[in-house]
């Protein structure tokens, strides 16, 4: 039998190990020989559970301006890379990886057509 900590791990195996690379958690788990069925029911029972966080200080508003600069954000933004997953009642499923912020903006210029 498999304990919450069991399936903690594997999760967190999985976001390391298989999503950046695309793999779905459903192959993710056959390839472990983990019934995604116990799986998913552990993620959904667990995943709006809150977890207590202690934070020690808090820098100034004006402080975190002034130490991220405009540029700094940019280089961020650049490095974000998204990924898309769109299921719809009617059966259209739409997959995009490996997008930037103008890639997505992209993707919800065209979406807007469907709606």
């Amino acid at each position: 039998m498999y304990s919450s900590n069991d399936f903690e791990r594997l999760f967190i195996r999985y976001k390391a190990e298989a999503l950046p690379s695309g793999e779905s958690i459903l192959s993710f788990c056959n390839r472990n020989k983990v019934p995604y069925n116990l799986f998913e029911k552990w993620y959904k029972d667990t995943r709006h559970k809150l977890v207590p966080v202690q934070v020690d200080g808090r820098p100034s508003s004006e402080q975190s301006v002034m130490e991220e600069s405009p540029s700094d954000r940019k280089v961020m933004l650049d490095s974000v890379r998204i990924m898309v997953d769109i299921r719809m009642t009617n059966g259209i499923h739409i997959q995009q990886r490996d997008l930037d912020l103008d890639g997505l903006k992209r993707l919800v210029g065209k979406l807007e057509v469907l709606c």
